[in-house]
């Protein structure tokens, strides 16, 4: 497995020097980065937690079931992603606002992110919710994500022995991970399903996760519910694979506070 993994970060690196890297700062303390290389369509967003301008917020249980855009308009958020696996009700703990969704099921979906303001911008926690997918484990926190598998953990290549077969085809994904210290939060959606453009498996966002400097990292729901919504560039910036928005079950936005 090591070697398999060595040879993917070579191949990646090969891949990254053809790369061509779309850069903007659409927001104070935000970087949007389009990345577009052979088989690849990737899209990032580095957030400065610590800056004092980004807040973090999730989807309230009964706002579910919206479109990525609908849910960023309702909730004045500027950036946002679809979040959890789900079918009637979230796969694991999710959390919005305060209120903890209370028909969340369990399944394997364990890999737990929780969010809320603190006194040097927003505080983060990472955290196995498999056993507890209806209480969050810190009284302070206030919005709450949950994926599976986790993908790194403190700068360590996670390996799930339970990991789906479908981590290792290639498919459009959606995945939100975190700088040493909790500094800066990165999401990241990349496109597939398309002619020359497949996606991508689970080894192969380690590497592009670890080159934007990611310690801690976990894998959404993705296929054609992966999608990322900037306001100021237009709204939708990558191109679901179902060509159009799908409403999924609940959601990560970004709120820039101005003041």
């Amino acid at each position: 497995m090591n070697r398999l993994l060595t040879a993917l970060t070579l191949t990646l690196a090969a891949h990254t020097a053809r790369a061509v890297d779309l850069r903007t700062r659409p927001y104070p303390c935000v970087e949007h980065v389009h990345r577009i290389e052979p088989g690849l369509d990737a899209h990032l967003v580095i957030a400065d937690l610590h800056c004092g301008a980004v807040d973090v917020v999730a989807t309230r249980p009964r706002e579910r079931r919206a479109t990525v855009s609908t849910f960023a308009r309702e909730y004045s958020a500027q950036i946002a992603i679809n979040a959890n696996f789900f079918e009637e009700s979230t796969c694991g703990l999710a959390m919005g606002e305060g209120v903890v969704w209370r028909d969340a099921y369990a399944d394997r979906c364990g890999a737990s992110l929780g969010f809320a303001p603190g006194p040097r911008g927003t505080r983060i926690a990472y955290f196995d919710s498999r056993e507890a997918v209806h209480d969050a484990p810190f009284p302070w926190l206030r919005n709450v994500i949950t994926g599976w598998p986790m993908l790194l953990r403190r700068g360590e290549v996670v390996f799930d022995p339970e990991e789906p077969i479908g981590m290792y085809r290639p498919h459009p994904r959606t995945m939100v991970g975190t700088t040493p210290g909790g500094q800066s939060l990165v999401l990241a959606v990349i496109d597939g399903r398309r002619a020359q453009l497949p996606g991508v498996t689970s080894l192969e966002m380690i590497p592009l996760m670890e080159e934007f400097g990611v310690s801690d990292a976990m894998n959404l729901d993705g296929g054609g519910s992966s999608e990322l919504w900037i306001e100021s560039e237009g709204g939708v910036v990558n191109v679901p694979s179902d060509h159009r928005e799908r409403s999924v079950v609940n959601h990560l936005g970004l709120r820039i506070v101005t003041r």
